[in-house]
């Protein structure tokens, strides 16, 4: 049987039912920036400029520059000391500051953006830990029962279907929620504190309504196309979340509204047990929500496109502030010992052929839980799914809405004309190419539905051709880029930067030793996709690596060799044919002459 989980399968249960106390976080008290600016040779600070390797002079606590170039000259010029901090990283919302190669003129943008930005300048940390406090304040308890939550599936969807879309006869559409997340808060969450265990072993009756909260399940027997196409279920397999096989029964816990929607896609579904509660409460954040928004709405009627930017930062925050666990370590004089203990707290149960060398790999923090030794004992360290320092089915809840919302929307789309394929999905996100001829009808019963509601949709782009290498990454294009995105690597102007130098620091006891390094797009991208050319359509699939049961760990691993040799350089190629494409001088030319004809029929 495959399994849906956040690893491999659900942690026990705790024995002690009593809820326990949510605790506010300890704020810390954190000193002035202190603002500093770099060129290759100097900074520049309000003492006045500087050689670069005068920087270890410095005694505050918060030096801060404004761009990572900056940063990064600093870390290289003085190894073995703290790198300053980047303020384009703390608060990604600011207006994009490029760097100037000029430490005085940067530290005068730098007093520019901290003059005018000052009283929104807030800690993402110290938000979070407010409005944590909020949430203890309003709810009070959680019982343990609420762990479910935390092993259960927790990822949005996220896919990419199709490699590029250049048929002659078909266009792009692009939409977009309107505060995905800040929406699904808006919903009804199980009382924390009165959750309790029910055993069901029993099938989903056709008529039957569920109660709020969430159900151990076993899915059986697709029963429709869109599931099979376009199957949002994902095992952990190797360190990786894999497309789950259909052709076999899937446990998996789902929230009631979640049950709802999978049962139109299954044949059968069994309902092995269920951690409800008689009790509703609202998310003591929804109305905070809800203004940020209205916040976001009028900024950016206003034309204030920042803090426009900072609203949408803050409620992403708030989704996620309940979602924040302490990380104690906790010893053990095995690693045997260990592996048990996160079997039954976190429902990581390695497969037997899996090495531990590659089990070491993904265990250093990267899944949120590290396994190391120490000098006299195996370490864990992760979520302490037993305090009251989170509170998991908040966080698990809202992501989970977001899921369905887009599974919803997604199955609308692909039954809206004839021959429609989607071809991206993110979050909140949907690209989708439909023949030409269908595009008005189309576009005539989006915009009927669309608004600019907090959880409605917009329509971002109409294009004829688009292309898409993995989440995060595309380019929907007609004469010209649109609309594109590159993950990690480009940013707001050069649609085709295909690499980022970037300085890593890597501490050695007290030591901070900075590590220069060009970050390739073809090196950064994932080897988890194949590719599959349709001679029929001539599009070029993707899918994601499918893993069973029985998987063995030779054939994933054989998989991911496979595509990054095969798949990986072809994705490659087709971006720099688009690259050429669209930034040769004939292209450029052909596209004069059509603005041209724009023109005068304009003028006509």
């Amino acid at each position: 049987m495959n399994k849906t989980y956040r690893f491999h399968r659900s942690g026990d249960l705790p024995n002690d039912r009593e809820p326990v106390l949510l605790r506010k976080r300890t704020r810390s008290q954190r000193g002035p920036l202190h603002l500093i600016s770099a060129d290759p040779y100097t900074i520049t600070d309000e003492f006045g400029t500087r050689p670069i390797e005068t920087y270890g002079n410095l005694t505050e606590a918060r030096p801060i520059t404004l761009t990572r170039r900056e940063a990064d000259l600093i870390a290289l010029a003085n190894p073995g000391i703290v790198p300053p901090a980047v303020l384009e990283d703390l608060h990604p919302w600011l207006p994009e500051q490029r760097y100037l190669n000029d430490s005085a003129l940067s530290f005068d943008a730098l007093r520019t953006i901290v003059r005018r930005y000052h009283h929104h300048l807030v800690s993402p940390t110290s938000y979070c830990d407010e409005k944590w406090s909020t949430i203890c304040n309003a709810l009070r308890r959680r019982s343990l029962l609420d762990a479910r939550f935390y092993t259960a599936w927790h990822l949005p969807i996220q896919d990419v279907h199709i490699l590029e879309e250049r048929r002659q006869d078909r266009s792009v559409i692009s939409i977009d929620f309107n505060g995905m997340y800040p929406a699904c808060m808006q919903q009804l969450f199980p009382k924390p504190a009165d959750l309790r265990l029910i055993s069901l072993d029993r099938r989903l009756d056709e008529t039957e309504t569920l109660g709020i909260g969430l159900y151990k399940c076993i899915l059986e027997g697709p029963s429709t196309d869109f599931i099979t196409r376009y199957n949002p279920l994902r095992s952990f397999h190797c360190g990786r979340h894999l497309r789950t096989g259909l052709d076999e029964a899937i446990e998996v816990d789902l929230n009631e509204f979640e049950v709802e929607f999978f049962r139109k896609h299954f044949r059968a579904i069994h309902l092995v047990e269920s951690v409800v509660s008689d009790k509703t409460v609202r998310h003591p954040l929804a109305k905070e929500v809800q203004r940020s928004f209205a916040n976001r709405q009028s900024y950016r009627k206003q034309g204030n496109k920042a803090l426009a930017d900072r609203e949408k930062f803050l409620a992403t925050l708030m989704a996620s502030s309940a979602s924040r666990p302490s990380r104690p370590r906790r010893k053990f004089s095995t690693r045997s010992l260990a592996m048990d203990a996160m079997k039954g707290t976190y429902g990581i149960d390695v497969p037997l052929d899996e090495p531990d060398t590659a089990t070491e790999i993904w265990l250093q923090g990267r899944r949120g839980i590290r396994l190391f030794e120490e000098a006299d004992a195996v370490v864990v360290q992760g979520p302490n799914l037993r305090d009251g320092s989170a509170c998991h089915l908040l966080g698990q809840r809202i992501v989970a809405r977001g899921r369905i919302i887009l599974l919803a929307m997604m199955e609308r789309i692909h039954a809206c004309a004839p021959d429609v394929q989607i071809c991206y999905t993110n979050i909140d996100s949907i690209h989708f190419s439909l023949p030409t001829e269908h595009l008005d009808k189309v576009l005539t019963w989006l915009r009927s539905e669309c608004s600019e509601e907090m959880g409605s949709f917009k329509i971002e782009a109409v294009t004829r051709h688009g292309l898409w290498l993995e989440p995060g990454r595309y380019w929907l294009y007609s004469d010209g880029v649109e609309k594109f995105r590159n993950r990690g690597i480009g940013d707001r102007r050069q649609p085709f930067k295909d690499h980022a130098i970037h300085v890593a620091s890597r501490q050695l006891d007290e030591l901070h030793v900075p590590i220069r390094a060009t970050l390739r797009m073809e090196t950064t991208m994932s080897p988890l996709r194949s590719l599959r050319r349709n001679p029929e359509s001539g599009l070029t699939h993707q899918y994601l690596m499918e893993t069973g049961s029985s998987t063995p760990f030779a054939e994933i691993l054989s998989g991911l060799e496979a595509n990054s040799r095969n798949a990986i350089p072809i994705r490659m190629a087709a971006f720099r044919n688009l690259e050429q494409e669209l930034e040769s001088p004939r292209f450029a030319a052909t596209k004069r002459a059509k603005n041209r004809g724009r023109f005068r029929l304009r003028a006509k």
